[in-house]
């Protein structure tokens, strides 16, 4: 028998690296989002794709429903999976 996690480890190492400033969607769920200020803005719930780009959804206890921030280089200048983090500088208002 094996298990989900052993299944999944073995589906992840199949897969090839992903390229500069590419990420698999389930590297960038759990991270947590800094805001410009240095301000912890939620963790990412899931990441969305409709066609048009994808969109992380933040969770946190202010917006715990989530807030849907979009994926670019503008709206996230950084991503450091070593550490866990997204750098953001979401659209003004956004995390209001």
């Amino acid at each position: 028998t094996i298990t989900i996690e052993a299944a999944e480890q073995c589906a992840r190492t199949a897969l090839p690296d992903p390229g500069d400033d590419e990420f698999y969607h389930a590297d960038l769920i759990g991270l947590t989002v800094i805001g410009p200020e240095g301000q912890a803005l939620g963790r990412v719930k899931a990441v969305h794709d409709h066609g048009a780009g994808d969109l992380l959804e933040v969770a946190s206890p202010a917006h715990p429903s989530g807030v849907l921030l979009p994926f670019t280089h503008r709206a996230v200048p950084r991503v450091d999976l070593a550490t866990g983090r997204i750098f953001a500088d979401p659209p003004e208002g956004l995390f209001d």
